[in-house]
């Protein structure tokens, strides 16, 4: 299936590409190692120039259960450039940037919009099975934002994996400019594209 998918639903549309014919075996090639079931992915929000996922977006639900990360980051060279930040204390830096007056408002909505997003990749019999099976599911899809983080007095950014994923996958966030500056950039330029299967998609 060509062209975008759209969530659809009140809220602006949440926009990503159906998965392409090989994209199956690349992100089996990406998330060696990891746990991860090729059944919640619903497409690519993001490519790089190599034609490879970068950040995928998975259904809300999972065996019926609520599965909050809508924005997964697959690419094993910023996976890795995340892990290092995270190291030398990207998480907590984050956090206090977000802290700021202005800021902690801007994630405050950027989370409210996270979960309407989530809310809108819901199928009609998704809605109708969470109905039917009680108020604590579509409340545990509504009040988590960002990886199903619950906004509290503090910013809690839970792991820079997740944030650059939804940045990407947005395309936007509230320190867009913060982590441009600590990632350094977004292409390995070729050197891990092994990490990604073989080939390079057309």
């Amino acid at each position: 299936m060509n062209g975008f998918i759209n969530g659809g639903g009140a809220t602006p549309p949440l926009s990503f590409e159906a998965l392409r014919k090989d994209d199956g075996e690349t992100l089996g090639s990406q998330m060696r190692g990891r746990a991860f079931d090729l059944a919640i992915v619903r497409g690519v929000a993001k490519r790089c120039p190599w034609g490879k996922p970068q950040v995928i977006v998975c259904g809300p639900l999972r065996e019926g259960r609520p599965f909050p990360t809508t924005f997964w980051l697959t690419c094993p060279f910023l996976d890795r450039r995340c892990g290092r930040l995270e190291s030398e204390g990207a998480v907590g830096a984050l956090e206090a940037f977000l802290s700021g007056q202005e800021e902690s408002k801007a994630w405050e909505r950027y989370n409210g919009l996270a979960a309407r997003f989530r809310l809108d990749l819901l199928s009609e019999a998704e809605r109708e099975k969470m109905v039917r099976e009680g108020a604590s599911l579509i409340e545990s899809l509504t009040r988590g934002g960002i990886g199903g983080i619950r906004v509290g007095s503090r910013p809690s950014v839970k792991c820079l994996h997740l944030q650059v994923a939804a940045w990407l996958g947005l395309g936007f966030h509230p320190a867009a400019q913060w982590l441009a500056s600590k990632m350094e950039g977004l292409d390995c330029g070729g050197t891990w594209i092994s990490r990604c299967g073989t080939g390079v998609a057309a």
